[in-house]
């Protein structure tokens, strides 16, 4: 999971520099700049934990391809939606469900500050985004709508595989992955979910979905395409918005990340 971190910080590294060179309007060059500085902290960060552990695993192979089509596209609209939207939710979530779980005294307070600086990336998005969608045609709607269905799209099926990291990490556990596999299959078959422990949220429910539906970047045709994969359309928006807001139980800001 921390090498995953430091993957993905890497990436935004690389597309909030994209978006620093490419967006038009002057300001939003301003915070995308910020950006980069924030995300090259987190990498130089997570680097240097995970070099204590001795052990740097892999980027997985759906992670590496979000990254990559989000970075290959010439509309800097689109690199927004894949990093701010996208990424830095899935990140975000991420973050605050390792600051919930982990006892460890450096690693939560690397993540709490890192957590803080990605709950204004993801408030960027909106800010910026939000009244440009509002303007755009409808066809031009729909074409940034599809992206965002495409690339949460590759998300969710790249989550159905194990990949070559975490074989690694069974491996180094000494655990036989068929016998994982099997386990796994025989958990489904009786019944057993991996649900999320209290306090904890799920990156594409509760933050990804509800930044979309907050821009305007999920259109009645998107949504039943993203029913067709049975992933339900949640416009709540309130885990969002408690995660950016000074007084939630998450400490992540003294004040609201929506201005940049």
């Amino acid at each position: 999971m921390l090498s995953q971190f430091l993957h993905g910080e890497q990436g935004a590294t690389l597309t909030a520099a994209t978006v620093t060179h490419s967006v038009p309007d002057t300001i939003a060059k301003y915070y995308a700049a910020t950006q980069t500085m924030d995300e090259a902290r987190h990498v130089e960060v997570y680097d240097r934990y995970i070099k204590k552990l001795a052990i740097h695993y892999p980027m997985t192979p759906w992670l590496k391809q979000l990254i990559d089509v989000t970075l290959q596209t010439k509309d800097y609209r689109k690199v927004m939606i894949g990093m701010n939207m996208i990424v830095e939710g899935l990140a975000l979530g991420a973050f605050n469900n390792m600051y919930r779980q982990t006892d460890e005294p450096l690693l939560k307070s690397i993540t709490f500050n890192v957590m803080r600086d990605e709950s204004r990336h993801v408030s960027f998005g909106h800010v910026f985004l939000g009244p440009l969608v509002a303007k755009l045609h409808q066809d031009e709607v729909e074409e940034l709508a599809q992206f965002a269905f495409d690339a949460v799209s590759i998300l969710i099926n790249g989550q159905s595989e194990i990949d070559e990291g975490f074989l690694q990490v069974l491996k180094i556990s000494e655990i036989d992955p068929e016998d994982f596999s099997a386990g796994m299959a025989e958990a489904r078959e009786l019944g057993i979910a991996m649900d999320l422990m209290p306090g904890q949220v799920h990156s594409v429910n509760d933050l990804m979905i509800p930044a979309l539906v907050r821009t305007g970047l999920i259109t009645p045709r998107t949504k039943e395409l993203f029913e067709g994969v049975g992933l339900l359309v949640n416009e709540d928006l309130s885990v969002l918005n408690a995660m950016e807001d000074a007084k939630s139980d998450m400490n992540v800001l003294n004040e609201s990340g929506a201005e940049y």
